[in-house]
């Protein structure tokens, strides 16, 4: 079989989905340019019929087999096809058989780390995807979307997202419910490392779509020190080299990262901590050796409000107390920078209307 042949054959089991419009265009001219190389041809003027299986579309509502009902929004009983005119769906997607639930052998995919704003958009999703919970990012249903695409069995998936699910509340059920479903290999902590374009902390998860016992055993790198400075090379930047060097090392331990086999079971219940080092020990040692939990000192834990006008509602103490005269009516703000040695400095007071709470 000729080079060209063989190039076009791989190319037709590689397909891709965004919604945005201009990165489907680069990623088709990329892939194309790419092929071009790999064949041997070095003029656009020459004939070319690789096929270019990208299209445009959200992945987390189209495609054969996703999640729920296809195409359609119901609003009070009337049903409003819910495709953007520069989607792909109906003759691409679908004809292409793009996205078919269950049919490809490695899924690898970056997520986006947002909320969905649009009310009947974000709705939709989380009818269709059980770990959506709460506040949730996209990062949540992405998670449970490419495990689905993967071949049971066999199927093997990759993805870098945001490791927020990992704290926060709206995490809890995909790490508690959906991933013991499913072979999560690899927990890579990659909050350290410098990615280009990636602001937000994010973490790598590597499984397969496949059922696992639960003494069965998950390899995790664990962050220690990020970066120092931007490298002027991301795949030499330290905290970078020390996770692939070490990654197929279990109980090594660097400056920057620390690897070791644990137990499913570890990784069963939220939180997830990834800090190496002896953080994870640590940790155990003063919760097992704690005589009271933080929240029997406190009235309310977690977000409860925002004042998102600073210069209004945040003074010194003497300043409040001029002008209203009753303390009842005013708050300590603790921000974290004055927090240091176990002891709040001194700082600035919040207007609190609410004297109940």
């Amino acid at each position: 079989m000729r080079t060209y042949e063989l190039v076009a054959k791989v190319l037709s089991s590689v397909h891709g989905v965004d919604k945005n419009p201009f990165a489907v265009v680069i990623a088709r001219f990329r892939l194309m340019l790419a092929a071009m190389r790999a064949a041997g041809v070095d003029r656009l003027t020459q004939r070319l019929d690789f096929p270019i299986n990208i299209a445009v579309g959200d992945s987390l509502l189209h495609g054969k087999g996703a999640p729920g009902r296809q195409g359609e929004f119901d609003f009070g009983g009337e049903a409003t096809a819910w495709t953007y005119r520069i989607e792909d769906v109906n003759d691409y997607i679908k004809s292409c058989h793009i996205l078919e639930f269950g049919t490809y052998h490695v899924v690898v995919a970056n997520p986006p780390y947002i909320t969905v704003k649009d009310k009947a958009e974000n709705e939709s999703i989380r009818a269709r995807y059980e770990s959506c919970s709460g506040k949730y990012a996209l990062s949540v249903p992405f998670a449970e979307r490419i495990f689905g695409l993967a071949v049971l069995g066999t199927g093997y998936t990759g993805q870098i997202t945001s490791n927020s699910f990992m704290k926060r509340e709206f995490g809890k059920k995909l790490i508690e419910q959906f991933f013991p479903k499913v072979d999560l290999t690899h927990i890579i902590d990659t909050s350290g490392a410098y990615i280009p374009g990636h602001g937000t902390p994010t973490v790598i998860l590597i499984g397969r779509r496949r059922f696992t016992r639960s003494d069965s055993t998950v390899r995790a790198v664990l962050g220690i020190r990020g970066e120092p400075a931007q490298p002027e090379d991301p795949a030499r930047g330290s905290a970078w080299r020390a996770i692939v060097q070490q990654v197929d090392k279990p109980g090594s331990e660097s400056e920057w990262v620390s690897v070791d086999d644990f137990v499913r079971g570890h990784f069963a219940e939220h939180p997830w901590s990834l800090s190496g080092g002896g953080a994870a020990d640590l940790s155990e040692i003063l919760s097992r050796n704690s005589t009271a939990e933080l929240q029997s000192h406190s009235s309310r834990l977690g977000v409860f409000g925002m004042t998102n006008a600073d210069d209004v509602m945040i003074a010194p103490f003497n300043a409040w107390n001029r002008r209203i005269g009753d303390d009842r009516w005013i708050r300590r703000l603790a921000v974290g920078d004055e927090i240091r040695d176990w002891k709040i400095s001194d700082g600035e007071y919040v207007f609190f209307p609410l004297r109940s709470l």
